[in-house]
């Protein structure tokens, strides 16, 4: 194995320093305007530097974004994989829900970055190794619902279709949470309601509902 070098460690020391210059200023509601020169001027070096180690902004978007997806794996990579099916869809779906909510900046930053035009904007490189992530970090939750088919846990239907609205649900509570419409919560407990939520929706994708038992209006 090799040792990386000094100054190829003091490189990569330098490119973090500027990634968390960058998310300090997109704390901001206006964050999308922030410039390179500002970046430049909160990670106190010039803008040549920062072009040394990410040719536009969108790389550093990228590299953001990437970084967060890279803390759910790890986090995915400390489930146990001999759990039962649900337990272990429980454990990763805990995972994700807690680090999309450790950082509102980074989870912006990661949705900004599934736009199809910014996507277009990407070197091939960046993009190649942005797509790569997403493919690792899809592969857990895909193979544990086709295990969950197998053992006759979901029901057999196209993985895409199945889960889409196990990710609507996911992603319109986490979207609810940084809105602040649900105002300050109990992130665990919420986590428990999505859970069960998402879980009945997998389970009992198939089974018919009973126009009877329907109210005919809504609630008042």
């Amino acid at each position: 194995m090799t040792v990386p070098s000094r100054k190829s460690r003091q490189f990569e020391l330098r490119g973090q320093e500027i990634l968390d210059a960058a998310l300090a200023l997109f704390q901001s509601d206006t964050w999308e305007e922030v410039t390179v020169a500002e970046i430049a001027q909160q990670a106190e070096v010039g803008k040549g530097t920062i072009y040394k180690h990410f040719s536009s902004k969108d790389e550093i978007y990228a590299q953001l974004a990437m970084n967060f997806q890279r803390q759910i794996l790890v986090q995915f990579a400390k489930v146990d994989t001999r759990l039962p099916v649900i337990d272990r869809f429980r454990q990763y779906l805990k995972a994700a829900w807690e680090v999309h909510l450790s950082s509102q900046e980074l989870h912006r930053v990661f949705l900004y970055c599934s736009r199809a035009g910014f996507r277009s904007r990407l070197q091939a490189t960046t993009l190649t190794e942005l797509e790569g992530i997403e493919y690792q970090l899809s592969l857990p939750t895909q193979q544990l619902v086709a295990l969950g088919m197998e053992q006759g846990i979901f029901p057999r239907k196209p993985l895409p279709l199945l889960l889409f609205g196990a990710q609507s649900a996911f992603w319109g509570a986490i979207q609810l949470v940084w809105s602040g419409y649900l105002g300050d919560i109990d992130q665990s407990d919420y986590l428990e309601e999505l859970t069960t939520f998402i879980l009945a929706g997998l389970i009992y994708h198939d089974q018919p509902i009973d126009a009877q038992r329907l109210p005919s209006r809504p609630p008042s």
